[in-house]
């Protein structure tokens, strides 16, 4: 689309908003177009696509003024001369705040990529906790970037396209911005497995006509007796986006022609009671398929989805899935936060509306290493998060994915330490078991038992695996892979640290004293490679048999230790 036609349709689309504030987003797109002459992008555009584009993704959401003119000026400060004290003044406190939180963002440099990975999302949500809408404007930025990702280098394209599906694709998901979520992870998908996106694309189109077929007998059966009790609907058909048949495929390793619910029937109605009874309907039309129901109405997911799913038999060869919700849920589910502009009228959600966001800022005063925030990140806080239960009853949430080991580490240490077997709904199974949605689960413990180094693989948790790390450490004929990691100590440890003292918990003030995992009073070995002191930052690793052995954290000796991460403790100079 042309530069003139983005704005015709720019133009049209602010034609919402009162004269003046129309006149302030004009005022916003000129100084940008001015800004940001004679600048191009990858493509070969005119920059000035770029926000605007961005800004047209936030009139279809929903977006106030601010973040529309946010949108337009998100990328001034960074790229031009244009400094935040100016927007502020010209657009406002809101406006200048939106704007940095994003630059601050893209600013950000560091040592290397994983630094700058890390460091860019803390700096992203820390805004995002003071104003929710700093996400609504990174996501529609993020949009059309990935919308125009091929015009980058195969390289970058990728590391973007990852980062897309570590961080901002499950964003969009926890505050419920379905829509947005969805075309992210496509992007995605066709950036890093362009062969298998294709594939999909195939088939879907192959089978798209009979497909809709028989989901359009299936809407006339059911309009037929919805309509006879009076019942207010309308139906829509949907398809399963791309990557979520993927994923599928790839959990369940079957083939796309075995995958039943790309297609399927969404009934939207007034009411939660017309809901049930349209439920009520279908079942006593088509014969449901036991394990298929969920009802997210009664419990809705953690990102505020509620709707009812079933999937029922229609004939020998064919099953559906059939999604039952009322308007607003309809609106909710695919466009989340940003549907409280048309439901809420503009009221924002706080820190407080979710669960993961008192988490996440809960996690921000906690000191951890780059990587150990990414990691939380990405496997535990953007997680879809499932709900299971102790045999009391009481209710327990963790992430997808989650194993009985993380369960028990989450009621109690000392029942992750002496855990000795599970039970998944009155069922024993194995300790590497991803526990589904709502079961309840027992942990056997017994008074001999304690962790294993394989436990670490079988734990979804950063924060049961610090406890088995530390467990680990504690026992006194622990060695990881005996012959492996012997050989990985000889050449990432100099002969001159192969004897030395250990240093005494109860040694003169003069001694430098040391903290494992939040622990005193343990037996450690400095590092003669690097000789660290106390004003340096350190880390510490479980040693073939000569336990904990504490290195500078820049220290060149431990590139060269494979499986570095399952035997690295938290270390830390005490009182400090």
């Amino acid at each position: 689309m042309t530069k003139s036609d983005l704005l015709d349709k720019f133009t049209d689309g602010i034609k919402s908003f009162s004269e003046a504030d129309q006149a302030l987003i004009q005022q916003a797109y000129q100084l940008s177009d001015t800004k940001h002459a004679g600048q191009k992008r990858a493509s070969g555009e005119d920059y000035i696509i770029h926000p605007l584009n961005v800004a047209l993704n936030l009139l279809h959401l929903g977006g106030d003024r601010d973040m529309i003119i946010a949108g337009l000026l998100h990328d001034v400060v960074e790229d031009t001369d244009t400094t935040l004290e100016q927007l502020r003044e010209m657009f406002g406190e809101d406006v200048a705040m939106l704007v940095d939180g994003v630059t601050k963002i893209s600013k950000m440099k560091t040592a290397n990529i994983q630094e700058r990975k890390a460091e860019t999302i803390r700096k992203m949500l820390l805004a995002m906790i003071r104003d929710i809408r700093v996400i609504i404007v990174k996501l529609a930025d993020r949009i059309h970037n990935m919308s125009t990702i091929e015009y980058m280098p195969k390289d970058k394209a990728s590391r973007i396209a990852g980062e897309t599906l570590d961080i901002y694709a499950p964003l969009a998901g926890k505050i419920g911005m379905n829509i947005v979520k969805n075309r992210l992870e496509n992007y995605a998908l066709q950036t890093l497995h362009p062969g298998i996106y294709a594939d999909i694309d195939n088939y879907i189109n192959s089978t798209e006509a009979d497909s809709q077929r028989m989901l359009d007998k299936i809407r006339d059966t059911i309009s037929k007796r919805l309509t006879k009790h009076n019942v207010s609907f309308h139906i829509k058909t949907r398809q399963k986006h791309h990557y979520s048949i993927y994923l599928k495929m790839k959990k369940s390793n079957k083939k796309i022609n075995e995958i039943f619910d790309i297609f399927g029937i969404r009934i939207i109605t007034d009411t939660v009671e017309n809901c049930y009874m349209i439920l009520g309907m279908v079942h006593s039309i088509w014969q449901p398929i036991t394990g298929r129901f969920k009802d997210y109405i009664a419990a809705p997911k953690d990102n505020g989805y509620r709707s009812l799913h079933t999937t029922v038999v229609l004939d020998d060869k064919h099953v559906v899935e059939i999604q039952i919700r009322t308007t607003e849920m309809d609106q909710i589910n695919e466009y989340g936060i940003a549907a409280h502009w048309f439901y809420k009228q503009g009221d924002l959600p706080k820190v407080s509306d979710f669960a993961w966001l008192k988490h996440l800022n809960a996690l921000n005063n906690k000191q951890m290493t780059y990587e150990e925030y990414y990691s939380i990140i990405r496997n535990e806080i953007l997680q879809e998060m499932i709900y299971v239960f102790t045999p009391r009853g009481e209710l327990i949430e963790l992430p997808q994915g989650a194993t009985p080991l993380d369960f028990a580490y989450q009621i109690h240490t000392n029942i992750g330490n002496h855990c000795r077997g599970a039970k998944v709904n009155g069922s024993i199974v194995a300790l590497e078991t991803e526990l589904p949605n709502g079961c309840i689960v027992e942990i056997i413990t017994g008074k001999n038992a304690s962790p294993k180094p394989q436990w670490l693989k079988m734990t979804k948790t950063l924060s049961a695996q610090r406890k088995i790390r530390h467990e680990l450490s504690m026992q006194k004929d622990f060695v990881p892979d005996k012959k492996r990691l012997a050989n990985e100590t000889d050449k990432a440890t100099p002969r001159a640290d192969r004897t030395p003292k250990p240093e005494k918990a109860d040694s003169s003030e003069h001694t430098p004293r040391i903290e494992v995992e939040g622990q005193k009073n343990l037996l450690y070995r400095l590092a003669k490679c690097c000789n660290p002191t106390k004003d340096d930052a350190i880390i510490g690793y479980i040693s073939n048999s000569r336990g904990i052995i504490i290195h500078r954290a820049d220290c060149r000796c431990l590139s060269h230790i494979t499986d570095f991460d399952q035997r690295r403790v938290e270390v830390s100079w005490s009182g400090k």
